[in-house]
């Protein structure tokens, strides 16, 4: 899948973005471009901006788990063309017996935007350092299950996937933690070297 054939190919697209805060847009970046907005100002200079426009409709602290039918609206309400998906970090919380019920959601999400004729892209996140012992990772410990779940799911739903979580792990995190600690605003979000990261990775996947 390619974003700039997609643009291409429409008159106008509409770029829907669901999720957490990892996709919202909010003070973890520091002032600074979140991964979308990078995304913005790239395509802008190709396209310009009467050809696209990207609707970041994430909610922080919020979960697919509880929030299914909030996407759906969404997709109703703003049409898109296009739509990602970025959850997990908060969905997580529900422990291992929350898998199932999160898997689910996610099946159900894939399944209302095939019916919508939607193209979607699931997303996985940055991964966590669980060498850090305090409470918001205490919480998240199966947090590598849910990142595993998303793969699984869009490999059954024939759906394509961005596994930045695999990809960050690789690269960045079993190769160095301080150079994770670096992308990180705090020891969930990432910060905006974090995002530039992100958007490096999807980047490579959706234009290169």
């Amino acid at each position: 899948m390619r974003i700039d054939t997609l643009i291409a190919e429409k008159e106008y697209l509409v770029w829907l973005a669901l999720g957490d805060s990892i996709t919202e847009y909010n003070h973890c970046t520091e002032g600074y471009p979140n991964c979308l907005q990078h995304f913005d100002n790239s395509l802008k200079s190709r396209f310009g901006k009467d050809r696209f426009v990207i609707v970041n409709a994430a909610v922080g602290g919020r979960s697919l788990t509880d929030d299914l039918g909030f996407a759906m609206d969404k997709i109703d309400r703003f049409k898109p063309e296009f739509v990602t998906v970025m959850y997990g970090m908060n969905d997580t919380n529900n422990g291992e017996q929350g898998l199932a019920a999160f898997k689910d959601r996610l099946k159900s999400l894939c399944n209302y935007a095939r019916e919508k004729g939607v193209v979607m892209l699931l997303l996985t996140q940055n991964p966590l350092d669980f060498g850090c012992d305090i409470p918001p990772l205490r919480t998240r410990r199966t947090f590598p299950l849910y990142e595993k779940a998303i793969v699984a799911v869009a490999a059954e739903q024939n759906i394509e996937v961005i596994d930045i979580y695999s990809i960050w792990k690789k690269e960045v995190l079993d190769v160095d933690p301080n150079e994770h600690f670096k992308l990180l605003h705090d020891v969930v979000h990432p910060n905006h070297k974090g995002h530039e990261y992100i958007y490096s990775i999807m980047k490579k996947a959706l234009m290169e």
